[in-house]
């Protein structure tokens, strides 16, 4: 992990939202790397088209890591093998922490952290087979009363993983409550390699930020339709002051990136894609003066260039 640096912010990788555009926009405006959406392996193994569309990268996002998911280590290590080939990302990461129904039914995502063995056995097998690095993403166990670190992130580390991103919370939390950071924290000075802190990093104040034992932190949720969110920790580690973006440059930032979208297909941007940039818009301008009736008037929105108007009389 060579470009790994003490305090490196990574964007987390979430399922309908960090698309490409995303993590390029991200990266852009003071995320130091980023993670694809998960695919699982099989749909890797299967070749098919939309799912290597999904995995693109653009040079401008680097350094990213595609995110594989999946119960079997001889298909994790040959998707992840094909990933390596085909995408060329800079690390594949490995879903040990996903809490959603249809990664944990098909015995993957946060599933895995009821057989932290198997989690090793996926990772030996990975990297033996891969060349660059293979990195594992988890949480801190399936409940409150199964917590496996940090014997499960040494083990991890024994199999060949070379950076690891703990999630604060357990499966059954889901996203609420508090993240353990006491626990992260941890599990950070029991490694020799990364661990990377995950789980409302940006409750963390100033002191936590830069004497925490962590290489550096994953935000998710936190940074939707704010990407400035990276440069507010970044100055918060110095012990600077963070001035906020103002409405006008919130709603000059969300045309840009439906824009960006739309420049990303060929016929222009899609149904799916509108709806997917409407969506992200109102996570950019929520709050400010006049959002409720912005929302209303974005149902009626149809083209980007109605789109473009709505958001040029907003502001």
């Amino acid at each position: 992990m060579k470009f790994l640096k003490k305090g490196f912010l990574f964007l987390a990788p979430m399922a309908g939202f960090t698309n490409s555009v995303c993590r390029s926009l991200f990266r852009e405006y003071g995320a130091d790397g980023s993670v694809t959406e998960f695919v699982h392996s099989r749909a890797v193994l299967s070749g098919a088209g939309r799912v290597f569309e999904k995995m693109r990268i653009a040079d401008s996002e680097r350094p990213v890591g595609v995110q594989l998911f999946g119960d079997d280590p001889a298909e994790m290590a040959d998707a992840g093998k094909i990933v390596e080939e085909r995408i060329s990302p800079d690390f594949i990461d490995v879903n040990f922490g996903c809490p959603a129904p249809n990664a944990v039914s098909a015995g993957a995502g946060a599933a895995l952290l009821r057989n932290p063995e198997k989690m090793a056995a996926i990772i030996l097998k990975m990297s033996s087979l891969i060349k660059i690095p293979v990195t594992a993403k988890l949480r801190l166990g399936w409940s409150s009363s199964e917590i496996i670190v940090p014997e499960a992130c040494k083990l991890l580390q024994d199999s060949g993983v070379q950076m690891i991103t703990l999630h604060g919370r357990t499966k059954t939390q889901g996203y609420t409550g508090d993240a353990d950071w006491n626990m992260i924290e941890n599990c950070a000075k029991s490694l020799d390699i990364p661990l990377i802190g995950n789980g409302s990093v940006e409750k963390l104040s100033a002191s936590e930020l830069r004497d925490s034992a962590c290489a550096g932190f994953m935000v998710g949720r936190a940074a939707l339709g704010n990407p400035w969110i990276f440069c507010r920790i970044k100055k918060s580690m110095k012990g600077e002051a963070f001035i906020e973006p103002s409405p006008r440059e919130r709603a000059a930032l969300a045309l840009k990136y439906a824009e960006t979208l739309a420049g990303a297909n060929f016929s222009g941007i899609s149904s799916a894609d509108l709806t997917h940039a409407k969506g992200q818009i109102m996570r950019f301008l929520r709050d400010g003066a006049g959002f409720k009736k912005l929302r209303r008037d974005m149902r009626d929105v149809l083209t980007i260039e109605e789109l473009k108007e709505l958001l040029c009389e907003y502001v």
